[in-house]
């Protein structure tokens, strides 16, 4: 299956970690404490919806 445009999952690090899944055009972000579950959850998402991970880290 082919990536669709409208879909994205993307990996939010701040003083914690959230991913953040849009999916034709309605975005959902889902808070973690811990990195190890933020990326498990994001590649699954990721394989699910055909796309690549996004990592996004806050500057200092």
């Amino acid at each position: 299956m082919a990536a669709h445009e409208d879909h994205s999952v993307e990996i939010i690090r701040e003083a914690k970690w959230a991913v953040r899944v849009t999916v034709f055009g309605s975005t959902l972000t889902f808070p973690f404490e811990a990195e190890d579950y933020a990326r498990s959850y994001a590649d699954g998402q990721a394989f699910r919806l055909g796309v690549q991970v996004t990592e996004f880290k806050k500057s200092a």
